[in-house]
């Protein structure tokens, strides 16, 4: 039902096709002797979790995205091309009349889209606490309806056990949890999943970019929750799209290997962890094995 309504929406409202560039590929930025301080940097800005779980959220196993706004080829062009970065951590695209809960809006009038989803449907964006369903709150909730950012996103997560259970209900409305695993110092019995994501795109905003780039920032954005405000400037990720363009950069047409490296550390992460901080470490760690092995520190360090 969301997905029909919020479409329609979408649809109506969207009256204007983003022009995208065509642009040569940039050479990837070369790093040197401080990877490992960069790349800990990134993951520290980038990086965002609830602070009620402090736990970084991921998807699991499936997921299912639509797109609204455009014409036909190239919302299915920018679906195929979010299943393609999917597949790449593992993930599975669910098949056609899938429950969408990657929700990508492109729209001329992308603050008035996101005030009227946020009034209209509130169940949507988590706008009441729900046992077990964490956002980061009414203050971020207010500045993506406010955001005058090209894109702007919004990320819905579920607690469940973590074997990956899902977390039941009582007769006094509490949760009560259902799992075979132990809980130690270096484990939970809960992890983060995601539940849904809402991306709006400001159509008029997004013009002179190319159209894979954009696909892959919005590929970015769906699969790991960013945090908008994470300072990238020096650092070769597709994050840098708008601001690269803006200030008359070298613009990423794509995930850099930077991207993917840090999706492959999220999707690689202990689910169970116990805070963020240890999932934001073996995110780093990962990255900069993936990004120059000989950079990675020795074991046991």
């Amino acid at each position: 039902m969301f997905r029909l309504r919020c479409a329609a929406a979408a649809v109506a409202i969207a009256t204007v096709t983003p022009a995208f560039a065509q642009e040569a590929e940039p050479d990837i930025v070369v790093v040197g002797e401080r990877l490992q301080e960069m790349v800990r940097s990134f993951v520290g800005e980038v990086a965002e979790a609830p602070g009620g779980e402090q736990q970084m959220a991921r998807w699991d196993r499936t997921i299912c995205p639509l797109v609204a706004g455009l014409p036909q080829r190239q919302m299915q062009y920018m679906a195929d091309r979010i299943a393609q970065r999917a597949h790449q951590v593992g993930l599975q695209t669910q098949g056609p009349g899938c429950r969408a809960n990657i929700l990508i809006f492109v729209t001329p009038d992308a603050s008035v889209l996101a005030n009227g989803i946020v009034d209209e449907y509130r169940t949507l964006v988590a706008y009441y606490s729900e046992n077990g369903i964490n956002t980061l709150g009414r203050g971020p909730l207010e500045e993506f309806t406010t955001s005058t950012a090209p894109v702007r996103w919004w990320h819905v997560n579920q607690t469940v056990s973590g074997d990956g259970q899902s977390m039941a209900g009582d007769s006094s409305g509490s949760m009560v949890m259902r799992t075979s695993q132990a809980p130690s110092r270096v484990r939970r019995m809960t992890r983060q999943d995601f539940l849904r994501v809402l991306i709006i795109v400001d159509a008029r905003q997004a013009n002179g970019v190319t159209f894979q780039a954009l696909s892959d920032y919005l590929a970015m954005v769906a699969l790991a929750q960013l945090d908008p405000e994470g300072e990238t400037t020096g650092v070769p990720t597709i994050l840098n799209l708008f601001a690269a363009r803006d200030s008359g950069g070298v613009v990423p047409l794509a995930m850099t290997e930077w991207d993917e490296a840090y999706l492959d550390g999220l999707y690689n992460a202990r689910r169970t962890a116990p805070t963020d901080l240890w999932q934001r470490r073996e995110i780093a760690e990962r990255m900069v094995e993936s990004l120059d092995p000989a950079a990675a520190p020795d074991d046991g360090n």
